[in-house]
């Protein structure tokens, strides 16, 4: 099986990576396509496309799908983000790269939090 870090390398950015990875590993079909526009935060270095990412990959596998339900993913993405926040201080991708962050190492460590979610 192949770990997200490896999609990347092969050329999918840090947001279909993810998406990628999540289809192997749950057997689903998200369009890698939604996840195009988010690498390299936003083409802006915005929010990282490994964050977007997984919280796209999370909504897929644990979003509502009807507005009548609880959105239950909302606690999810709050337990993910907090611990990437802890972790590394922000969201953004400039500013993870400013701290010296690579794109192989927030994709890993975004990831290995999300599979703790997602099961």
């Amino acid at each position: 099986m192949k770990k997200a870090v490896d999609f990347y390398e092969e050329g999918y950015n840090c947001a279909e990576s993810i998406i990628k990875v999540v289809n192997e590993e749950k057997n689903l079909n998200i369009p890698v396509s939604i996840a195009s526009p988010f690498g390299r935060g936003m083409t802006v270095g915005s929010s990282c496309g490994a964050i977007t990412g997984a919280l796209m990959a999370l909504g897929a596998v644990k979003g509502r799908k009807e507005a009548v339900e609880p959105n239950q993913s909302r606690d999810y993405t709050k337990k993910i983000m907090g611990k990437i926040k802890e972790r590394y201080g922000t969201f953004q991708c400039a500013e993870l790269k400013k701290k010296g962050v690579s794109c192989a190492e927030i994709i890993e460590y975004t990831h290995n939090v999300l599979k703790e979610y997602l099961d």
